[in-house]
């Protein structure tokens, strides 16, 4: 170090033991603050199905104004094989859940039936049974199910609802939990649930473990690895600590912040491990390897957290909830992961020194830069042929990006195999769809129309709705009232005068398929689209709205359309405006860091380019394959950028300082080569076979997280050891020359 450089450190060059000693015990005194913190918040969750819909958009309100009038729409649905008309364990299931506490209402084939066939209705069976079919009983069998409303106890904690159905279903009917067919957003959401303690007590361990491994191996001292491992345990630890602390929790994509922050405080430590074993090489030096390293690497490393957390922190721009969380809880983590990181790695390495390097080949930092292989010089020697493959390569993916797709549908957040799918698949094909969607007819209190022909208006909407290509089922007051009068018999007056009764109506409004304001009569038609397939919710919901929408007018009603289908089509849009808007905002920002920092708009330019390249190829290169991009796969964008940009940081740093020490631009990138290029390749390594242990999970916006992630690290790597070395060397280099 040189002399104005060492005033800055010189408290640590005349008491570093102390420092060092200080700084552990202070880190031992705080851990079990911090552990209690971490525990906690592992152990909390909040999976709601709301959750993952877009928020603050006028079918989210929509949505709310429906449930204030007819109440929750959470439902779970349980049938099993033989779970027919005839069945009795239906009525005695029933009976026993309705009376738990997770449970408000439940509504079966049976029950349904008794009701219709009682008085005033008087329906035959036949005449009952066919106005259920494909909503509570099978369209060609008996077979039929148990609808249950999940309660605000229950939709506290799902997972304990759906283990109160199984648990009744073993002690009350005999039946086994794979016997059951479960379905509805109360199981979806148990169902990640389970996912999520799966990733936070087997996956996540397991990727833990296989980063230490690998870092181990590759950084080839047991000592140096423990003291790596120790700070990216210790870092994560903070960031759920603080995430406990701050009232956030747990959800699916939540459960991906510690071995994200463990896997990327492992890489900035590597890179700054790399630095100590360059100034542990010089033995003549009196300052301490560890202060050195300090001094070396707290530039570029912090540039390299900046960059990363600016990626992930530009999440919060997404109007879906659990990515916001992710993005802001990220973006802490890195920014404490670098604290931690010079703090508590530096003092380690001091009080717990590693064997020395046995790398000969290895350039201490005053070394001349020594040949790097045969690699490096393919590269610089036909730097033209490797830009322009890259080039072309990015052109290629990138002409698919404008045909992304996106989607949030069920069927493409679980394994075709899993357990969730099957279960769909059977109660779609022997009962019916299980996707709602809600029309909402509005009838003003002044409208001379009296119930009956309100209800027979109703019928002509669901019938112009059955109408449609796509197979539905609907279900309304028109199925659970008595026949309509047709003629001007004293039969048909008296039919009409029931109707028109306060029991009908209040019939009906317990049903939750009538609601009254101050000035209006709001009607309820539910209509049920297939889980299942490969339906279009968006031209769907456009189909119904075109046509009901004439007869609405032609009969000066209002319509409102909502549900859970409306909303899944706007949360698939919104996934591609969010991957699109926060790459760009972390774009600029960290295009605008490294602007400061190399004071050279086109060398931004230039240093930037390799940073895009990942993206380009991976999102471009999944849509070729025809995958759409999933909740998870929205993360992976700006939280690559930014990690793309920590190798890119690294190497620039030793290629400006070879410019500055008067080098050519090819020996002060082989000079880099030689110095962060073994760093880079090993953090790649590392990050990679932390998060791919996570392709194993079966839900499947983690899956795809934790693929892209590994395929956007490996690109990120080609883009750093390839085109940027590629671009240096040529004639658009000279823009760094300028600056040095």
């Amino acid at each position: 170090m040189n002399g104005s450089s060492s005033e800055s450190f010189r408290p640590l060059l005349q008491r570093p033991t102390r420092y060092a000693v200080a700084i552990v015990l202070l880190a031992v005194l705080a851990t079990p603050v911090i552990g209690f913190g971490a525990l906690r918040a592992l152990k909390s969750t909040s999976n709601d199905p709301r959750q993952w819909l877009p928020k603050s958009f006028a079918e989210t309100d929509t949505y709310d104004w429906f449930q204030s009038h007819f109440g929750t729409d959470e439902f779970a649905v349980v049938s099993w094989p033989g779970c027919d008309l005839d069945d009795p364990r239906v009525g005695q299931l029933a009976g026993v859940l309705v009376q738990t506490p997770f449970f408000d209402r439940v509504r079966t084939g049976q029950n349904a039936i008794a009701e219709l066939t009682s008085p005033p209705q008087n329906f035959s069976r036949s005449a009952a049974i066919s106005r259920l079919r494909r909503i509570l009983i099978g369209a060609e069998d008996g077979t039929t199910c148990l609808v249950l409303t999940t309660s605000a106890t229950g939709q506290a904690d799902r997972s304990a609802a759906v283990r109160e159905i199984e648990d009744q279903a073993w002690q009350v009917c005999q039946l086994q939990q794979s016997e059951l067919k479960l379905a509805g957003p109360t199981v979806d959401a148990a169902m990640i649930d389970a996912e999520s303690r799966k990733l936070l007590f087997g996956l996540a361990g397991l990727s833990g473990l296989v980063s230490f491994l690998v870092a181990s191996l590759r950084m080839r001292s047991i000592r140096l690895a423990v003291s790596v491992l120790t700070v990216a345990v210790y870092s994560t630890a903070m960031s759920l600590a603080i995430m406990h602390f701050s009232g956030g929790k747990m959800n699916l994509l939540m459960t991906m912040l510690p071995p994200l922050i463990y896997v990327l405080t492992i890489s900035s430590a590597v890179h700054l491990a790399n630095y100590y074993r360059d100034a542990s090489r010089d033995e003549a030096s009196t300052v301490p390897a560890a202060i050195r390293a300090i001094y070396q690497g707290w530039l570029p490393c912090s540039l390299a957290a900046v960059t990363t957390g600016i990626g992930l922190v530009s999440l919060v721009l997404s109007k879906i909830e659990p990515i916001q969380s992710f993005g802001l809880y990220s973006a802490l983590g890195v920014v404490v992961s670098v604290v931690v990181l010079f703090l508590l790695l530096p003092s380690a390495l001091f009080l717990f020194p590693p064997k020395p390097d046995a790398d000969t080949d290895r350039p201490a930092e005053d070394d001349p830069p020594k040949k790097t292989g045969v690699f490096v010089d393919t590269i610089l020697n036909h730097h033209v042929f490797f830009a322009l493959i890259c080039v072309l390569l990015m052109l290629l993916c990138g002409i698919r990006i404008p045909s992304i797709e996106s989607t949030v549908k069920l069927q493409d957040r679980f394994l075709p195999s899993s357990d969730a799918i099957a279960d769909y698949r059977w109660l779609e094909e022997r009962v019916g769809p299980m996707v709602p969607l809600e029309v909402v007819v509005h009838f003003d209190q002044d409208d001379p129309r009296d119930r009956v022909d309100r209800i027979k208006l109703v019928a002509m909407i669901q019938s112009k709705i059955q109408s449609l290509d796509e197979p539905v089922a609907t279900l309304s007051a028109f199925n659970l009232c008595p026949r309509l009068p047709a003629g001007h018999r004293v039969r048909d007056i008296v039919q009409r005068k029931v109707i028109n009764g306060q029991q009908t109506k209040q019939q009906l409004i317990d049903a939750r398929y009538l609601s009254e304001t101050e000035d209006q009569e709001l009607w309820r038609i539910s209509v049920r689209a297939r889980a299942i397939g490969d339906l279009d919710y968006g031209i769907f919901v456009e189909q119904i709205r075109a046509t009901v929408s004439p007869l609405l007018d032609q009969e000066q009603v209002g319509g409102t359309f909502t549900g859970v289908i409306p909303l899944i089509y706007k949360a698939q849009r919104q996934l591609l405006l969010d991957l699109f808007r926060s790459f760009l905002v972390a774009f600029a920002v960290i295009a605008g860091v490294l602007l400061v920092v190399l004071r050279s708009f086109w060398a931004t330019c230039l240093a930037m380019f390799p940073n895009i390249f990942p993206a380009v190829i991976v999102f471009g290169g999944i849509e070729w394959v025809d995958i759409p991009v999933q909740i998870g796969s929205v993360m992976t964008a700006s939280a690559a950028l930014g990690i793309a940009v920590d190798d890119t940081v690294h190497l620039l740093t030793w290629f400006r300082r070879g410019l500055a020490k008067g080098l050519s631009r090819r020996q002060a990138i082989e000079g880099a080569f030689a110095r962060c290029s073994g760093a880079m390749v090993h953090t790649t390594l590392i990050c990679s076979c932390g998060l791919i242990v996570f392709a194993l999970s079966t839900f499947v916006p983690i899956l795809h997280f934790a693929w892209l992630m590994v395929f956007l690290l490996a690109s990120a790597l080609l883009g750093d050891l390839v085109l940027l070395p590629a671009i240096l060397v040529g004639p658009l280099g000279r823009c760094f020359e300028k600056k040095a």
